[in-house]
């Protein structure tokens, strides 16, 4: 199963795949999920996440999501930062549409 595969069930049932509302768990799933693919999906997201924003660098793909989803509050942007309850569920819904745009135009 690829990661553009399991998408839809993310979004639909989370709880699923052992996740609770925090972005981090997504990253961590998502990071484990696509050690069997040994990154390459993972890889062709960031690097197309990357491109939307015109990022260069080496910032990890969950950073750019952050990013993407807090483009004005810095403290937001770590991994493990303090979000409220309503900062998590934005954090997870940029990832889970750029997730969906990115399977949209991937090959």
């Amino acid at each position: 199963m690829r990661l553009t595969e399991i998408i839809p069930h993310l979004q639909a049932r989370p709880g699923m795949f052992g996740l609770d509302e925090q972005f981090s768990s997504y990253a961590a799933f998502l990071y484990g999920f696509s050690a069997a693919d040994q990154y390459g999906d993972l890889a062709r997201y960031r690097k197309w996440l990357a491109g939307q924003l015109a990022l260069d660098g080496s910032l990890g793909w969950a950073g750019i999501v952050l990013r993407m989803a807090f483009p004005h509050d810095i403290k937001s942007w770590g991994l493990h930062a303090e979000r409220s309850a309503e900062q998590e569920r934005i954090a997870i819904a940029t990832l889970i549409r750029t997730l969906e745009e990115f399977a949209e135009e991937a090959p």
